[in-house]
């Protein structure tokens, strides 16, 4: 591994105090074939999903406080973001992927609610998530569409207010998403709203700040049928040219679920990505010749972490083992630079820092939570000790502590 930044035991154990230098900060993630760089300094962008730092969907606030009643939505509190930002600190994570960073559409707590309407309210958990994340030293990195119809948005909330209802599978008008040109340009001007909005707490619009380093077209994009990767090239072209319109320092990254070789040669894309429920090493190593072939770089942007995605022989200390090997320093073109579990929730801050929220997909990853059973520990603590060996850094089998913020 290559690092340049040395955490001792001592630091994360006063994870309120972390913060990251003003000169780091303000450097951009670079790509420079198929390694990432940190100014002069390889850098890797292995760390975790967080999805619910713009827009949550597991807690009911207390009254009064914003809340969708249809979607369970609303607001996460800067407690909880707080928290889970000194939490993947400790976990060593340098990246977090968010969807609902970047997608935020058709709820009525959305940043746009219905076409055209901008709500400002939003924008406040996710100007604080990136200043957390600052202020940690962590990147972020976001989708700008879902492929699903969940309760934070996606192509299906863009294809309703152009009045085209398609929700089965196979639907030919699914692909209107990527060919009306009315709703590709709403889609471009939903992108253009999120790039240009100014964080109250930095300053710096997000198009400028280099805290999030790249957009994503969207999340497991396909067509009328899932994993089909019927995502038009031009269309991927076009997003992605105009998001580097608006933030030139920002990385690329196609969306489409795995890799379409259609898209190698698309001079836009920096970075491409697949996911993996199970874990499959034989797809991780496919993924990255493909990728390799043109010298960009690869994601494995989501792995499922638990039992069941450990299937086939395929075990998580086998995949973190091949992409180690190909970050070590010897190696001239690492390709995959960043593994990302899904997915990592903490505390119920303030209200209750007794309290781990649960999510209900069966892939929650708690941290140091005294309420897993062992085997779930252990699982934890392979994965913070492949976070940090991403690093440049050993670290024992000890989960140092994260304190709770209570205000």
């Amino acid at each position: 591994m290559i690092s340049t930044t040395i955490f001792c035991s001592l630091v994360l154990l006063t994870l309120p105090f972390i913060t990251t230098s003003q000169s780091v900060a303000d450097t951009h993630i670079t790509r420079n074939g198929s390694a990432l760089y940190l100014g002069s300094d390889r850098w890797t962008a292995s760390g975790a999903n967080v999805y619910w730092l713009g827009l949550d969907e597991n807690v009911r606030p207390p009254a009064g406080e914003p809340y969708d009643p249809v979607t369970n939505a609303s607001y996460p509190t800067k407690a909880r973001i707080t928290e889970i930002f000194d939490t993947m600190v400790a976990l060593g994570a340098r990246t977090v992927r968010s969807q609902t960073i970047g997608i935020s559409v058709g709820n009525p707590l959305s940043v746009m609610p219905s076409l055209g309407v901008v709500n400002e309210k939003a924008f406040e958990p996710i100007d604080w998530a990136v200043r957390e994340a600052r202020r940690t030293g962590v990147r972020i990195f976001a989708p700008f569409t879902d492929n699903y119809d969940y309760y934070h948005g996606g192509k299906f909330v863009f294809l309703r207010w152009r009045g085209i209802i398609a929700s089965k599978s196979g639907d030919p008008n699914i692909q209107q998403f990527y060919t009306n040109r009315q709703i590709v340009d709403d889609f471009k001007n939903y992108i253009e709203i999120v790039m240009t909005h100014k964080n109250s707490y930095s300053n710096l619009t997000y198009a400028e700040d280099p805290t999030i380093f790249a957009y994503e077209t969207g999340n497991e994009l396909s067509g009328p049928t899932f994993d089909d990767k019927n995502v038009p090239a031009d269309w991927t072209d076009e997003i992605l040219s105009f998001i580097k319109s608006l933030g030139p320092h920002k990385l690329a990254v196609d969306g489409t679920y795995g890799i379409n070789t259609a898209h190698l040669n698309i001079s836009s894309i920096d970075i491409f990505s697949d996911h993996f429920y199970p874990i499959d090493i034989n797809k991780l190593a496919q993924g990255v010749a493909q990728v390799q072939s043109v010298n960009k770089v690869y994601f494995a942007a989501e792995y499922g972490w638990t039992p069941q995605s450990q299937q086939n022989s395929a075990k998580m200390e086998t995949f973190f083992d091949w992409i180690e090997k190909r970050n070590s320093a010897g190696v001239e073109q690492p390709v995959v630079v960043g593994d990302h579990f899904w997915s990592a929730f903490g505390r119920n801050a303030p209200a209750n820092c007794s309290s781990f929220l649960p999510h209900n997909d069966g892939l929650t990853l708690h941290y140091d939570n005294p309420a897993d059973p062992q085997d779930r520990r252990a699982e934890v603590v392979k994965i913070r000790r492949h976070l940090f060996r991403m690093q440049g850094q050993t670290v024992g089998t000890a989960l140092p502590p994260v304190p709770c913020p209570t205000t």
